[in-house]
């Protein structure tokens, strides 16, 4: 019998306690590690509950506080999944680096565009990029996460695993196998591209949302100026990726031709944006914060120098203006610094 690959997800939170939670219901041999004490805990002593639009189950799995990681001396790991937040890639790629077994590789399963971080540490040729995206996935309690994504990723794989030169490698072949228990998944040769593709997906609505304390309808379905404002975030980061020289994807199930010019007037390419948004949507089964919106709230940190941030800056980077993402970015830094609250009187500050 074909001993199965030790898989450690660092960062137990939705996305990477979602995806641990279905490969350890699969039958993998899975491990979640998080920082959250009272979360742990739960898993510990109840399993974990995931509910939502793939059922609903409890699955008995390992889990570990963070100083319990010396534990895996005994247990080398062959993939570790990366989920934390994108500040927190360094240590939780240094925590986890000793333990690696010989052929053991890090996957960035995270917001941002992380690898070149992880490379650093670990080196390039352990280092894998996974692009997730059609997921929305919460924390509904310690040791209970919802999924409100209708499975099947709309058109595309939810979950993309790339190497970073972009051949099709056995390792990455054999996760995304693994990883079709939780969703769809496949390889792609384009991780930059798909990295920015999904880059610019979150970056519409992250900050809008963080700044104003709206859910994703306020962007999406209103036709008011904040999704004005989202239809620019859109067509910035197309003209800034372009400019980096990535091959953008589909953005929400949008061409990205299609966001550009709905920016600039076209009323054919807004109607299509508009259409494409409904049925993006019409996929969920309740309306969501985004994930800054969602940490605000919860009064964390949030990652907007990972989104509209890194947007902003590779535009200066690139000789391409963003200046929609870095009022956005301006916006929520003063929020996370308590300076402001959550308000839709702020995107009175931004133009459209």
């Amino acid at each position: 019998m074909q001993i199965k690959p030790h898989i450690a997800i660092v960062g137990a939170g939705a996305v990477g306690g979602y995806a641990g939670g279905r490969l350890a219901l699969a039958g993998e041999n899975v491990t979640l590690i998080d920082a959250w004490s009272q979360h742990v805990d739960a898993m510990r002593a109840h399993g974990l509950h995931l509910s939502g639009t793939q059922g609903e189950h409890t699955v008995p799995v390992q889990a570990l506080h963070l100083g319990d990681v010396q534990q895996l001396a005994h247990r080398p790991v062959d993939i570790a999944l990366i989920c934390t937040k994108s500040y927190d890639t360094a240590w939780a790629v240094a925590l986890i680096a000793s333990y690696l077994g010989d052929t053991g590789y890090v996957v960035s399963m995270q917001n941002g565009m992380n690898e070149e971080r992880i490379a650093g540490l670990v080196g390039w040729d352990k280092t894998v990029g996974c692009i997730v995206s059609s997921i929305s996935v919460n924390m509904a309690a310690p040791g209970h996460i919802s999924r409100t994504q209708q499975p099947g990723g709309g058109g595309h794989a939810v979950f993309r695993l790339g190497e970073v030169h972009g051949r099709a490698t056995q390792r990455a072949v054999d996760l995304a196998r693994r990883l079709c228990a939780v969703d769809d998944a496949d390889v792609t040769p384009n991780l930059w591209g798909e990295r920015w593709t999904k880059l610019a997906t979150n970056a519409i609505t992250h900050g809008l949302l963080g700044a104003t304390g709206l859910d994703n309808r306020a962007v999406l379905i209103e036709r008011g100026k904040v999704h004005r404002i989202g239809v620019r975030l859109a067509a910035e980061a197309v003209a800034v990726g372009r400019a980096l020289g990535y091959d953008i994807g589909t953005i929400l199930g949008i061409e990205p031709d299609d966001w550009a010019a709905a920016d600039a007037g076209d009323s054919n390419a807004r109607k299509r944006v508009e259409d494409g948004l409904v049925a993006w949507m019409n996929t969920l089964t309740a309306p969501s914060r985004s994930s800054v919106g969602r940490d605000i709230v919860s009064g964390r940190r949030s990652e907007i120098d990972y989104t509209n941030g890194l947007v902003a800056d590779k535009g200066v980077e690139v000789g391409v203006p963003a200046p929609t993402h870095a009022a956005v970015t301006a916006l929520v830094r003063r929020i996370d610094r308590g300076e402001l609250k959550p308000d839709v009187s702020h995107i009175d500050s931004i133009s459209n």
